[in-house]
């Protein structure tokens, strides 16, 4: 995947001696932690996240800001914190950003509008094609939560709209959250299933993170920053640095040239994706909006049954479910939910029914086999039907070698399906 890389933003410095003019403080909240708190693998995780996101910029210089230039940096974060609680006021069918005029003519904003709507303009344009998948989605769910739908934008941020890239932090999906993170907010990961991966959970998982983010702090700009950095890089950096406005905060406690961006950032792509054609960013064609039917299995069962049984692309029934980290429902859980496409949940069910009317169909388990004295893995997938490479892959092996006493486990399939 190509990243967008932001060019530098140039710096308006401030003469060494001091001057007149002074800077208004817009203040941040107090630097209490986050309940519950991150553990110390967290917390190096998330700082490791806000280093190695999609869309790293690089370097932009430290020179001290000129008091105009941290004058006109604090306006936009003081009208933005206006404009989002103005929004979330709002009936849910009008909850969107409404930018004030000095939010839009911001220098940091025209920057990167400037940027993304010219040197970027071929790869922002594939992004926001992206976003006809996922935005309907996102903008009924932040809705639903109370949020204005524009603050799915980040997701355009965190991840370009694609649901199974994992950062070298090992954070992940559309809203990259690092495990503990997920986890803390209801979302299953295990060998199986990795939820963070699943774009309708996810994004109520990230919404239910935003509000407690900013009910934590107070402010929108900060509660967006701690989502890209963590609240724990930004409680330390307000504690630390003694700052008592934002962009000094940046300044001293060194946090990363990416969260420090991320503001301006935001309102740039919220302003060029409502009204591409404005800025020349055209024309667009959007992908269709996610769009499927859920089924519930009375049982385990792989894809590619699954995806026979519905009548169905294998390929579209994977697409629809990518939280599934194998191409099988997890083992002995009934009752699991898988997404079809639209239309083929009554052929799914009633091809369901048949086979369990007519006993021509068992449930996927998952057995484990002790090897014995003398047995050979090609031995051993014959007797279970399976194919020796399909098996060393289930189990991890790099080689056919087998010990006594060592356990495989063997995937058996049937098909068994309840309403």
């Amino acid at each position: 995947m190509v990243a967008i890389v932001d060019p530098p933003i140039p710096v308006e410095t401030a003469p060494a001696l001091a001057v007149e003019e002074v800077a208004p403080v817009l203040p941040v909240a107090p630097a209490t932690s986050l309940a519950p708190p991150e553990s110390k693998s967290e917390r190096t995780e998330i700082r490791e996240k806000a280093a190695t996101t999609t869309n790293k910029p690089p370097s932009i210089a430290r020179a001290t800001p000129a008091p105009s230039t941290l004058r006109a940096d604090n306006r936009l974060l003081e009208l933005l914190d206006k404009d989002l609680d103005n929004a979330v006021e709002q009936p849910a069918e009008r909850r969107r950003l409404q930018f004030s005029k000095e939010v839009v003519t911001n220098p940091k904003v025209r920057h990167f509008v400037r940027y993304y709507s010219t040197t970027a303009k071929g790869h922002f344009q594939q992004m926001l094609e992206r976003s006809g998948k996922y935005m309907p989605m996102i903008a009924k769910v932040l809705k639903q939560e109370g949020l204005p739908e524009d603050l799915g934008y980040l997701a355009l941020l965190e991840s370009e709209f694609i649901v199974n890239t994992t950062s070298p932090s090992g954070a992940v999906g559309l809203w990259q959250f690092v495990a503990g993170t997920a986890q803390r907010y209801g979302l299953r990961i295990d060998e199986w299933v990795d939820e963070r991966r699943d774009p309708v959970k996810s994004t109520r998982a990230a919404a239910a993170y935003l509000k407690d983010l900013h009910e934590h702090y107070g402010r929108w700009y900060l509660a967006t920053a701690a989502y890209n950095a963590g609240p724990g890089t930004i409680s330390k950096a307000m504690k630390s640095s003694g700052a008592k406005d934002f962009w000094s905060l940046s300044q001293k406690a060194r946090i990363s040239d990416e969260t420090r961006n991320f503001v301006p950032k935001f309102v740039a792509i919220a302003l060029i994706a409502k009204e591409p054609e404005k800025y020349g960013v055209n024309p667009i064609e959007y992908a269709a909006p996610l769009d499927y039917e859920e089924v519930k299995l009375g049982w385990s069962m792989k894809l590619e049954t699954l995806a026979e049984m519905a009548e169905s692309d294998a390929a579209a029934v994977r697409e629809l479910n990518p939280a599934l980290l194998r191409n099988t429902t997890p083992p002995g859980e009934g009752g699991f939910r898988v997404n079809l496409p639209v239309g083929k949940s009554a052929v799914y069910l009633a091809k369901a029914d048949e086979k369990f009317k007519e006993k021509e169909a068992e449930a996927v388990q998952m057995v484990t086999h002790e090897v014995r004295k003398g047995e050979t893995l090609l031995a051993i997938a014959r007797h279970y039907g399976q194919e020796m490479r399909a098996l060393m892959r289930f189990n991890g092996l790099t080689t056919a070698r087998l010990r006594v006493g060592q356990k495989l486990r063997i995937l058996m399939e049937g098909i068994r399906a309840l309403r």
